[in-house]
């Protein structure tokens, strides 16, 4: 999703789920592990609607420096349009060919990006390219394979599932990553995982506000019938009225550094 064009409906869509408590919870995670300092300055790869690097410009203030790039030049104007520190910014930028000189930044983060990517040796040798020696940063991705999903229709929840996977490059992207950023120059000093577990389906939750990109993906592919969609979307509404509903995702969290 990350390479598409977003309507106004979708990038509405797309932001709410940033906005959902498992993902609000998840940027926290993201921020605390990154410790930004003032004065930092600081590259989001993939900055998607700007809401982690608003907080990262808070974290690193006025002697700081907050730049996000996006290929979305849609979402790039919604960010700026809620932009109000004059040291964050937003650019237009393919994450596998920064505009940037080396060495520019202390932190680079990048979060449910890098399986969308389909260069990623490309992207890796960018984030060491543009980071300062010794200095750090973090790439989050999604194991879409590993994607728990209760359905009393297990065969039909794998088509599903399946179906879903070729939106982005590599749904199992974790697998190698550290290999690949190691392969690049950089170290990976940590690698932790941040778990996403719905047993109810409340307001805002992760497993609900992704149903509606699962069937427009899959019906927009046309490899699971639209019937069978609608009963799968449908079969989850009635799961979490008799209290059976259980989701699990997660997110691994590689934090590298530049030696």
């Amino acid at each position: 999703m990350a390479s598409m064009e977003y309507d106004e409906s979708f990038a509405e869509r797309l932001e709410a789920v940033y906005l959902g408590p498992d993902v609000v919870a998840q940027r926290e995670d993201t921020l605390r592990r990154l410790a930004v300092a003032a004065g930092e300055n600081v590259l989001d790869i993939g900055s998607g609607p700007g809401f982690l690097a608003a907080d990262l410009g808070k974290a690193s203030g006025p002697t700081g420096q907050v730049v996000g790039v996006d290929v979305s030049e849609q979402m790039v104007e919604r960010a700026r349009a809620r932009n109000t520190d004059a040291w964050v910014s937003y650019e237009v930028a393919d994450a596998t060919a920064l505009p940037f000189e080396d060495e520019s930044f202390d932190v680079v983060v990048s979060t449910q990006v890098a399986e969308y990517v389909p260069d990623i040796k490309a992207f890796c040798s960018e984030v060491y390219r543009v980071l300062k020696r010794g200095g750090r940063g973090l790439i989050l991705a999604t194991d879409w394979d590993a994607v728990c999903w209760h359905s009393e229709n297990p065969e039909r929840m794998k088509r599903v599932l399946e179906a879903f996977a070729p939106h982005c490059a590599d749904s199992r992207l974790p697998r190698t990553l550290a290999a690949r950023l190691r392969q690049a120059g950089l170290q990976v000093e940590d690698v932790s995982y941040f778990p996403i577990i719905n047993l109810d389906r409340y307001e805002g939750c992760y497993s609900a506000m992704i149903v509606p990109f699962f069937t427009a993906y899959i019906g927009g592919q046309g490899t699971v019938p639209q019937e069978e969609l609608e009963d799968w979307a449908a079969e989850q509404v009635a799961l979490n009225d008799r209290g059976e509903h259980f989701f699990s995702s997660g997110r691994f969290s590689f934090e590298v550094s530049k030696p």
